[in-house]
């Protein structure tokens, strides 16, 4: 696994509504500082998480 740092990212989920497409949900991770662009594709509803780590615990955080 990779680890990079970016100063700025954005997570894009698109629900593919228009006639037969080719999968249900396009999700777009772009970041800012390189030519980075990720296109995900799912059938299945993406689930986003979000947790927070204290160093020695990770936990889910349900306030967002």
């Amino acid at each position: 696994m990779r680890i990079e740092n970016f100063k700025k990212i954005e997570i894009e989920i698109q629900e593919q509504k228009m006639l037969n497409p080719g999968t249900k949900y396009l999700v777009l991770i772009k970041s800012e500082g390189k030519n980075n662009l990720k296109i995900l594709t799912t059938n299945t509803k993406p689930i986003i998480k979000f947790s927070e780590d204290n160093g020695s615990v990770v936990k889910e955080n349900t306030n967002y």
